[in-house]
């Protein structure tokens, strides 16, 4: 036990320990809701108990206060603070939030009062009255709904699904110490290598103590090597977490319930059985045992779980052959919506095909039953693959139409990495045909230089003057010449033409290399086939619908003061305001250079529109700074297909973006995105 001189003193020791910058007298009293004189009688009682632990507290003024600590003892003095079961949070808003959450989810069943939960954190019912709008809007997002009764206290009340949606939720946003995760002792002695991530593992160890999670990894290994299937390590952790939470709601008694229909159902599915034999090892060797609606919410975890696939190793047929029509058809959707809007083929990508089909079967279980994986590279994905996480989120319309689900930010980023991974296999190879005048070994040598030089180009034939009337052109996309051509031929030729010397000099290359990067700027510009959609995209925009060089406000203020405008103009209904911020807690829809494209659910769209911002500055979007907001109203995947066509194309010229930035009047926008 620690003998500081009171509770204040150890709150006080607390924050100055995790703060690593000075803090003023004024804003500990701040903090601790006492004056400023309060804070210096306490600092000074507080640096005689430092002193006699050989710390140093230095008060510096018109700087502030901060401890001398080496970093070893400065964790252990947290530790001895926590295992004196006194407070050990940062008061700021957002963690006093995460307390509350964490308090209500984990600790007291779902009921506390908002005395204990002031005395818990040294803070008067007022602070806490005022932080509880913020934790029960949180919980509203979770569909779980925070009754607060006068003599009664606080209590959550949802159906189970939510309960354990809302752990997990809270489990991904708790604010956690990295500094202090160096030096996390872990309980147990680990004889395994862990396939739980450091920062992940020590989270799970904050919210629950108690639970051996090695022991839980153990179980699911055991589980996976007698039943044969691997799952992935995003999946496994998923379940590890799911079990965790199980675990701690039958330790404090919690019931666990699961609507007799839906088990009555899941008792049929293979993925039950794997639920029961699992449960069994869990009673083996934790002691506990899981009731039949618990099983039946495991095996939901599985059926929504991804199994580890070797695409290489697997027969495309019959994997095609065993899997439902209406997953094929909704991968095959996904690649017609993609094609259409990047004006690319990929109607010959088995491979592509696949792998949507693999990625769909356990998505589509995950979005029935309300869950969704978390995807550690969304960010990564929006930013080196933004024209086709594009493409990707115009493809949800398909999910709304067929299976009437909403797909989050999430599971689009990984869709548009199986669509990014084919439009590298379709990019990158650029089809050359080399006419050569100087002998077969000559011809070779060129060729095999060329695609030494230059990996991405794949030489289809070699061929002489004379071959050349009969070229096929679909078959290249240029042509590589080391003898000249006389202008007449040249002119009956649409291919673009390089003229090398016999020798492929470090000049010759570069020409190949300009002339490819011309290719694919043409290419580019062909895809957008702007003629075709004039029409549909010119209904898209109103001038009325283009507001420029709008004042600094947050996103949630914008979203709602222009879903107002749209639903003025009978455009939106009701609610989609609502809708779109639901999806920006999901994940930012800001997706790079400075764009956001926030959007509802098609069910509040009556018709579609684009409404467009641009701003004098930058406003915060989630981690990004944004200068233009596209505010998406689209109802359908054929004109959500035609916005994005050219939007991507847009969002990849510098030149159109700047001239988007520095628009004076709306009239220009229209002429950007119609001429």
């Amino acid at each position: 036990m620690l003998d500081l001189i009171n509770q204040r003193s150890e709150h006080l020791l607390s924050i100055l320990l995790e703060n690593k910058e000075p803090l003023t007298t004024k804003k500990l009293a701040a903090k601790l809701n006492v004056s400023s004189r309060t804070i210096r009688s306490d600092l000074t009682k507080l640096e005689n108990w430092l002193e006699k632990h050989e710390i140093e507290l230095i008060k510096k003024r018109g700087v502030g206060v901060w401890l001398e600590i080496e970093q070893t003892d400065k964790i252990e003095l947290k530790k001895s603070l926590s295992n004196n079961n006194k407070y050990n949070f940062v008061l700021s808003p957002t963690d006093r939030q995460q307390h509350i959450l964490k308090s209500l989810l984990l600790k007291n069943k779902g009921k506390t009062t908002m005395q204990a939960l002031a005395d818990e954190m040294y803070v008067s019912k007022t602070t806490i009255y005022k932080d509880l709008d913020n934790v029960e809007a949180w919980l509203n997002r979770q569909n779980l709904k925070l009754l607060r009764k006068r003599y009664y206290g606080l209590e959550i009340q949802g159906e189970e699904k939510n309960w354990r949606k809302a752990f997990v939720n809270l489990l991904l946003q708790f604010n956690y110490d990295d500094e202090t995760a160096e030096f996390t002792e872990v309980k147990e002695n680990i004889e395994i290598e862990t396939r739980i991530d450091q920062k992940t593992y020590n989270q799970l160890q904050s919210l629950f103590p108690d639970t051996s999670f090695i022991e839980i990894e153990q179980i699911l290994e055991e589980t996976e090597k007698d039943l044969d299937f691997i799952f992935t390590d995003e999946a496994f952790v998923g379940l590890v977490i799911h079990i965790a939470i199980s675990i701690a709601r039958l330790k404090k008694g919690q019931d666990i319930e699961m609507e007799r229909k839906q088990l009555n159902n899941l008792r049929e599915k293979e993925e039950f059985e794997i639920a029961a034999f699992l449960a069994e090892k869990i009673k083996a060797k934790l002691k506990i045992d899981l009731p039949e609606a618990e099983k039946g919410y495991i095996s939901l975890h599985i059926l929504g779980a991804k199994h580890q696939q070797h695409l290489e190793s697997t027969n495309i047929d019959y994997i095609l052959e065993n899997t439902k029509n209406e997953i094929i058809e909704i991968a095959k959707d996904i690649i017609s919506m993609t094609e259409h809007i990047l004006n690319v083929n990929l109607s010959n990508d088995r491979q592509l095909l696949l792998g949507l089909v693999l990625h769909l079967r356990p998505t589509i279980n995950r979005l029935k039953y309300g869950m969704s994986l978390r995807n550690p590279l969304l960010n990564q994905i929006k930013k080196n693959y933004s024209k086709v996480y594009q493409a990707a989120w115009a493809a949800t319309i398909i999910f709304e139409n067929r299976l009437d689900i909403n797909i989050p930010e999430a599971e689009i980023g990984y869709i548009a990495l199986h669509l990014g991974a084919a439009l590298e296999r379709l990019n990158n190879e650029i089809k050359a045909v080399i006419i050569c005048g100087s002998g077969i070994g000559t011809s070779q040598l060129i060729a095999t230089k060329i695609e030494n030089k230059l990996p991405n180009i794949v030489v289809k034939n070699i061929i002489s003057i004379r071959e050349l009337k009969n070229l096929d052109e679909t078959d290249a996309d240029i042509i590589i010449s080391s003898v000249p051509l006389d202008e007449g031929l040249k002119g009956e030729l649409s291919l673009p033409i390089v003229n090398i010397s016999s020798l492929l000099t470090s000049a010759d290359i570069s020409s190949i290399r300009n002339e490819i990067s011309n290719l694919k700027i043409t290419m580019l510009s062909e895809r957008l086939d702007l003629d075709s959609t004039f029409d549909k995209l010119n209904c898209l925009f109103d001038e009325n619908l283009i507001f420029l060089n709008l004042h600094k406000m947050s996103k949630e203020k914008l979203i709602e003061y222009l879903s107002e405008q749209l639903v003025a103009k009978n455009i939106v209904l009701e609610g989609f305001a609502q809708s779109a911020l639901a999806r920006e807690e999901m994940t930012s829809t800001a997706i790079g250079n400075g764009v956001a494209i926030p959007h509802a659910e098609k069910e509040f769209v009556k018709k579609s529109k684009v409404f467009l911002v641009t701003f004098e500055e930058p406003i915060e979007w989630g981690e990004q700074q944004v200068e233009i907001v596209f505010l998406l109203a689209l109802k359908d995947k054929e004109i959500a297909g035609v916005f994005f066509k050219h939007f991507q194309f847009i969002m990849q010229n510098e030149d159109l973006m700047n001239k988007i930035k520095n628009a004076e009047e709306s009239n220009e926008i229209k002429k950007i995105f119609l001429n």
